[in-house]
């Protein structure tokens, strides 16, 4: 049950009185509307996620399996998952592809009987339990994620991460964990867009683990939380997005429909920063930038520079000028919901480009811009968001 269903949600508790009478109903009633007050604090005043404990670790030795140790959480409906045991779970190791680890709260019948005159059975318990779960997509249900593994077909065994910033394939990525606290400014969207007509090839991945460090950084820095999709496409999948990332370095050309996705996009107050990534090569990305810019005109956006007094060099970090990229000074251009920049922040989140690693201040300036543009971001969204509830 999400935020907004349990506002909308009448509440109602009892009010008792000389000769009342408590039957099953008024019992129903009483105790509901303190599990619902539970419920609306838990999700109203803190930030659903793992409170404690339930690390993930791979079994020794590793075969296809990991412990799950014990731990307290909160689900986005408000109820409390104990797991009071360690738990081995395993994985299908026969399929490639990501599998999540899922935690969901579950209530289970106990101690049936049946009353007299009646024939079917009632629990005289429910026990407030647990389940754990392998899921190959996001599921749709409230849930916990606890941990995922990259399976690369039969025979994976299942390790701890060397490394749990860079997980390998077959190793425990713990990087997705929602951890309960105080309730968060908001939550921002973040998605990396996977532009069908290039492929890989043409980039559009060359800053996902920029990126991934840039919403690590608002997690850690700030007072919101970051929802990450590293591969959206140009579809429904962007609905949610307040921002958008959209990197390459050659030429690449969209379709009408996946240009009024992209309008639908602005108009729900999203917006898209684009980086043409030149890998160090002088004169690099010029088909990129050459597409990039003929769809800014196709779209009626045309590109003008960044005013010395935009909203996103003060949303959260001041900054008097662009901070650099690794060629030296920035140029960052926007219009009406694109935000375009020669910078190449995108290798500066991730430490630099192999040939040109970038100092630690230069990176954490970096940073401190992009979580700007994120915050930015997630304001105009809510903002427009909410005129257009109001319609």
């Amino acid at each position: 049950m999400a935020t907004p269903q349990i506002i909308k949600r009448e509440r109602k508790r009892l009010n008792p009185h000389k000769g009342m009478i408590i039957d099953v109903p008024t019992w129903v009633g009483a105790h509901d509307y303190h599990r619902d007050q539970q419920k609306l604090h838990a999700v109203s005043m803190h930030r659903h996620g793992i409170a404690t404990g339930l690390e993930v670790v791979a079994w020794d030795p590793p075969d296809n399996s990991v412990v799950i140790y014990p731990g307290i959480a909160v689900d986005p409906e408000g109820n409390t998952i104990v797991v009071p045991e360690p738990q081995r779970f395993y994985l299908n190791t026969e399929e490639k592809g990501t599998a999540r680890i899922i935690l969901r709260y579950s209530e289970i019948d106990q101690d049936m009987r049946t009353l007299p005159g009646e024939v079917k059975a009632h629990p005289l318990y429910i026990l407030e339990g647990f389940r754990i779960e392998e899921r190959r997509e996001e599921p749709q249900e409230p849930h916990l994620e606890l941990a995922r593994v990259q399976i690369g077909g039969k025979g994976t065994a299942i390790k701890d991460a060397e490394d749990p910033a860079f997980p390998k394939p077959g190793e425990v990525d713990i990087r997705y964990r929602s951890i309960s606290g105080p309730m968060p400014e908001g939550e921002i969207v973040i998605g990396v867009l996977a532009y069908p007509k290039g492929g890989p090839a043409a980039g559009w991945d060359c800053h996902r683990q920029g990126v991934f460090n840039l919403a690590q950084s608002v997690r850690n820095t700030t007072g919101y939380t970051v929802k990450l999709l590293e591969t959206v496409g140009l579809d429904s999948a962007i609905r949610d997005c307040q921002l958008l990332f959209m990197s390459g370095h050659q030429e690449f050309s969209l379709s009408e429909p996946e240009e009024e996705v992209l309008v639908n996009y602005f108009n729900r107050g999203g917006i898209l920063f684009a980086e043409a990534c030149s890998g160090g090569e002088k004169g690099g990305a010029k088909g990129f930038r050459s597409s990039f810019a003929a769809l800014c005109t196709k779209l009626k956006r045309d590109l003008r520079p960044l005013e010395p007094d935009h909203a996103v060099l003060h949303s959260y970090h001041i900054f008097g000028q662009l901070p650099p990229g690794p060629d030296g000074a920035a140029v960052v251009m926007k219009n009406h919901g694109v935000i375009y920049s020669d910078a190449d922040y995108g290798c500066v989140w991730q430490g630099g480009r192999q040939d040109n690693p970038m100092a630690r201040g230069a990176i954490r300036d970096a940073l401190e811009f992009g979580v700007n543009v994120a915050i930015y971001s997630h304001l105009r969204a809510r903002t427009q968001g909410l005129k257009l509830a109001g319609r």
